[in-house]
């Protein structure tokens, strides 16, 4: 049995401006409230740091710098590891990244946004590498906002290893059901725990009125079940997730379910094919990229 208790933030947006030192001030008090409940990791949303701050993607950080040490020192003091996103500067290109500070403040890793939106693609450079990293409860991923339109990303995490899958966000739609459904997809078809953080704002929520951040920050099982969430309402959702618990609703293509191991599941699998596919429609593709 391997269990870990998992926190994630529906982070408050004002209806006026923030600073970033009063998004970290936001940020310190949730990994506080975290901390407090024991929970082992906290996962913040996308670009927490800039988040209602006027030309916040004009802020990166030269990774690491002063908001990583911000970050590790917190993850340090109250012993738990954060998925922390932020724009980053890497040898001159901004990056959309989250980086994982492990609870005793060291960076375990980072990912960098696969899949910018089209506003971010006039100045955030993708990544190119999909890691699984490496925590002392298990292995997690993560992927950040627009990458949930992309099955190929979970799938490729799940079939590197990994067990908990982090969706840092700062989306409200297109629809709210749409996401659930996608998360949904993504923790079911590839027996993945989903773990979901976003913005929120003062009620009522209501775009009309100028308030698009619906919360909502949520865990969900692999089987697709929701067993926490925020709601629309700021603050935490927590769960506790045994990783060794068996996952007997369904087996699709997963190599190390604890009760349903199949030694040739993996050679099954027609990686080879989609390769193929994949590389052929790659060739024929018009890249927004290759123009820069």
């Amino acid at each position: 049995m391997r269990k870990v208790r998992i926190a994630t933030a529906s982070f408050l947006i004002e209806d006026t401006p923030h600073t970033v030192e009063q998004n970290f001030t936001q940020c310190e008090q949730l990994i506080m409230d975290a901390a407090w409940q024991e929970a082992d990791i906290l996962c913040l949303p996308e670009t927490v740091l800039t988040n209602n701050v006027p030309d916040g993607h004009e802020l990166p950080e030269d990774f690491p710098g002063r908001w990583t040490e911000l970050f590790q020192a917190a993850a340090k003091e109250h012993g738990i590891a954060i998925v922390a996103p932020f724009f980053a500067r890497r040898e001159g290109l901004i990056v959309n990244q989250a980086t994982l500070i492990d609870n005793n403040g060291e960076v375990a890793g980072s990912y960098r946004k696969l899949q910018p939106t089209g506003w971010e693609a006039r100045f955030v450079t993708p990544g190119d590498d999909l890691p699984v990293l490496d925590l002392a409860f298990g292995k997690i991923a993560i992927m950040i906002c627009m990458d949930i339109y992309f099955p190929e990303i979970a799938r490729i995490y799940a079939m590197k290893g990994a067990e908990v899958l982090f969706w840092p966000t700062t989306t409200h739609g297109p629809t709210q059901p749409g996401l659930e459904a996608q998360l949904r997809s993504r923790a079911i078809d590839n027996s993945l725990t989903i773990v979901e953080s976003n913005l929120v704002g003062h009620a009522p929520y209501a775009p009309y009125a100028g308030r698009f951040y619906p919360g909502n920050a949520r865990i969900m099982d692999h089987d697709g079940e929701i067993i926490s969430q925020t709601g629309r309402r700021h603050g935490l959702a927590i769960a506790d997730i045994d990783l060794d618990e068996p996952r007997r609703t369904h087996g699709v293509f997963l190599i190390n379910e604890p009760d349903n191991t199949r030694e040739d599941l993996e050679s099954l699998t027609r990686m080879d094919l989609y390769a193929r596919e994949y590389a052929s429609l790659a060739q024929a593709q018009h890249r927004f990229y290759d123009k820069k």
